[in-house]
């Protein structure tokens, strides 16, 4: 089979069509020759060649009338046409040109001439048809995927879109020409913010979202970026919509079976610990030095257990969003200084220094100040449990650009960039924390996250091996002494200069 490029030629003048297929064979070219329009059509249609050279004027049908035809046949259409004319009237050849010809030749021209432009013609289809081949093949890997993606430009119209978004959205390609993308998501504060970092040429994404359509609600995780093409040229948002709504319900039933399972084990952890505190009271009769000592190990970890216990009904509460903040304007400072000493003991039993410093007096706050002071505690004791004894643990605070600024620094073991990371995920603990027996569930830091992120506060982390961790707070909500005291606010004095 030859591998060689064919070009068809249609003219009526058989001396024109000898010549052509000397040439453009002596060149390295197959050549198949018709002699009118309607022969020239059946012959694209039968053999499609790289290239078809038609004449302009033939007897039958002319080179227009089969250019047309032939522009307009899905299956020929992709075939470049460059006319032969020895007419060089401009009006010809826009008519020519607006049906779709890409080229002229100039029937006297020479050699040279004519297969400089036979090669340019068919260098352009090759280029062309390498683009369409990876177009298609990036329209085919989109397909096969299972997530939902349009794209859009910067109006949020609709170019194009997979066939999964296709099925889930009923989008028909032949109906999209009016359609945006508020069509297929709802109005919401999150699709506006989207757009607008769009036009900052942003990226913005995994946000969720949920879709009541005819089969129900469905909630899906949407990301959204830039899309180039064309040497940078803007185009618009890819937006990519992953149905999650199966892992949702599995959450919840999850969330449900350990809520369940921890207040279970409430009850009964609870009455284990009564009775120790009842017996080593003495309440059951003399109890022995070796019994006493039994008895707090058990009391110790029956304590271990029901914290365990807590934490998953935190997690539990605050992942399903079952709490509400309980806002209040209190002064963080004696908060603070109160959640410190309360750990104190903590920190002297280990051998480690434990430093409080509040930068202003007094530092008015609206947030739920219950809920904060168990991110203190929290983090305090995660900083004194990676602490080694002889260490140092300080906790820093003031008030800050309309919010309220704290430090936990701690001259620990430290943590790694890549544990940085992940330090907020559940149930995920260092690696020197597990190697150096340190106890822990691993989700302290994660209800820490969760109720920081009620609060709209922000909490970041710089920290490095065996060199200590810092974690800065930032938490919104600072009321100033004239707005405290309009609100009937009292547990301190307010001396206004």
């Amino acid at each position: 089979m030859s591998t060689r490029e064919l070009i068809l030629v249609v003219d009526d003048s058989s001396l024109i069509r000898q010549r052509m297929k000397e040439i453009l064979s002596r060149n390295g070219y197959d050549v198949l020759l018709r002699e009118n329009g309607e022969a020239g059509i059946l012959a694209a249609l039968e053999y499609y060649p790289d290239m078809i050279i038609m004449d302009m004027n033939m007897p039958k049908m002319d080179g227009f009338q089969a250019s047309r035809i032939l522009k307009r046949y899905p299956q020929t259409k992709m075939i470049p046409i460059a006319v032969f004319t020895d007419n060089r009237g401009i009006q010809q050849k826009v008519s020519f040109f607006e049906v779709g010809v890409e080229d002229f030749i100039v029937k006297d021209a020479d050699e040279a001439e004519i297969i400089a432009r036979v090669s340019g013609l068919l260098r352009w289809k090759r280029n062309r048809d390498k683009v369409i081949r990876e177009k298609d093949k990036l329209s085919y890997l989109l397909d096969s995927l299972s997530d939902s993606v349009i794209i859009i430009d910067d109006t949020g119209k609709l170019l194009y879109f997979n066939r999964m978004a296709a099925q889930r959205f009923n989008l028909i390609p032949e109906l999209i020409q009016d359609r945006t993308i508020h069509d297929i998501l709802p109005e919401t504060e999150k699709v506006m913010e989207m757009f607008s970092l769009l036009d900052k040429r942003e990226e913005f994404g995994g946000f969720e979202i949920e879709i009541e359509r005819e089969g129900g609600k469905k909630i899906y995780l949407v990301d959204v970026s830039r899309v180039y093409i064309e040497l940078s040229e803007d185009v618009g948002g890819a937006v990519i919509l992953k149905d999650i709504t199966a892992e949702k319900e599995a959450e919840r039933v999850k969330a449900e079976f350990y809520s369940m399972m921890a207040h279970e084990m409430r009850t009964p952890i609870s009455v284990v610990l009564g009775y120790t505190q009842l017996i080593l009271e003495g309440k059951a009769g003399k109890v022995s030095k070796l019994q006493k000592e039994f008895l707090k190990g058990v009391e110790s970890k029956g304590k271990i257990l029901m914290k365990l216990v807590n934490d998953f009904l935190d997690v539990s509460r605050l992942e399903n969003k079952l709490f509400k903040l309980e806002k209040e304007i209190f002064d963080l400072s004696p908060l603070l200084t109160s959640t410190v000493e309360g750990i104190r003991l903590l920190a002297e039993n280990k051998g480690i220094e434990l430093k409080c410093v509040c930068e202003n007096e007094i530092i008015l706050l609206e947030a739920d100040r219950d809920k904060l002071d168990h991110v203190l505690i929290n983090l305090i004791e995660n900083a004194i449990k990676y602490t080694e004894s002889g260490g140092r643990v300080t906790v820093l605070c003031r008030r800050g650009d309309g919010g309220a600024e704290i430090e936990i620094r701690d001259t620990g073991i430290g943590m790694s960039a890549e544990e940085i990371k992940h330090i907020f995920d559940r149930f995920k603990r260092c690696d020197k924390a597990e190697k150096k027996k340190i106890k822990g569930t691993g989700l302290g830091l994660a209800i820490v996250k969760e109720i920081l992120d009620a609060h709209q506060a922000r909490i970041e982390v710089q920290s490095k091996d065996n060199e200590g961790s810092t974690f800065h707070l930032w938490i919104p909500g600072l009321v100033d002494f004239d707005t405290a005291e309009e609100r009937g606010f009292k547990e301190v004095e307010i001396n206004v200069p």
